[in-house]
C-alpha cells in the first residue's frame, strides 16, 4: 500500500530539481544569447568582414527602446562576461567569443541598433578608438586574445583607414572598405553558432 508513495516523491524531487535548474545564467533551458537576440529583435542588416568575406556581423534594430532598456533585456536573459558603461551613446556586452554592441540609431534616437559579432570580426575589423571609454585596452587584449591588440590594430587602421570599422552608425550602415552596401542575409546564422559561422 505504501509502495506507490516512493515513485510519487521521486517525481516531485525531480520536478523541483528541473525547476531549480531553470534559474541563473547558463541554464540548460535557456537559449544562447545570439538565438535570443535573433528571436527578440528584427534583423536590419549585415556587415561583412574585410579580412574574411564569410564572416559577418548581424545588425538588429530595437524600435522605441533605449540602450538602457535593450541592455537590461539582453543582460537579463544571460549575464555577460564583461559589460561596459554606456558612453557616447554606445555600450558593449561581451559573451563567450561574442560581442553585442549597442548604439543609438543616429536617424531616430528612439531606436537602438544591436550588432552581434564574433570575436574574430571585432579583432580584424573594429577600430580600437570605438572602444575608448568603454574598455581598457588590456581588457580588449584579453577578450580578443591578442597582445597589444589596440596598438597593432591602430597601426593597421592608420595604414588603411577605409578598412577599419567604426561601428554600424559611424560607417553609414556599411563597411566602407567593401565599397558596397551589405545585404540582409536570409536564414540568419545566429542560431547556427553565431555570426559568420554559416549553417
Amino acid at each position: 500500500m505504501k509502495k506507490p508513495l516512493l515513485p510519487l516523491l521521486l517525481s516531485v524531487v525531480l520536478l523541483l530539481a528541473a525547476c531549480g535548474s531553470n534559474t541563473g545564467s547558463g541554464s540548460l533551458f535557456k537559449e544562447g544569447i545570439a538565438e535570443f537576440i535573433n528571436n527578440e529583435f528584427v534583423i536590419h542588416d549585415t556587415v561583412s568582414s574585410v579580412t574574411n568575406s564569410s564572416n559577418f556581423s548581424e545588425i538588429y534594430i530595437a524600435e522605441n527602446q533605449s540602450i538602457e532598456e535593450v541592455s537590461s533585456t539582453i543582460s537579463g536573459h544571460i549575464e555577460p562576461v564583461e559589460k561596459s558603461e554606456i558612453k557616447d551613446d554606445k555600450q558593449v556586452l561581451v559573451y563567450d567569443r561574442l560581442f553585442v554592441i549597442l548604439t543609438k540609431d543616429e536617424e531616430n534616437s528612439a531606436n537602438t541598433y544591436i550588432e552581434v559579432a564574433n570575436d574574430d570580426f571585432v579583432r580584424n575589423n573594429y577600430s580600437p578608438s570605438f572602444f575608448n571609454g568603454l574598455f581598457l585596452l588590456w581588457v580588449l587584449d584579453d577578450l580578443l586574445d591578442v597582445d597589444d591588440w589596440g596598438k597593432k590594430q591602430n597601426l593597421r587602421c592608420n595604414k588603411s583607414p577605409d578598412y577599419c570599422y567604426g561601428g554600424y552608425g559611424a560607417s553609414g550602415g556599411s563597411f566602407k572598405g567593401l565599397n558596397q552596401t551589405p545585404t540582409i542575409r536570409k536564414g540568419s546564422s545566429v542560431r547556427g553558432g553565431g555570426p559568420g559561422s554559416g549553417k
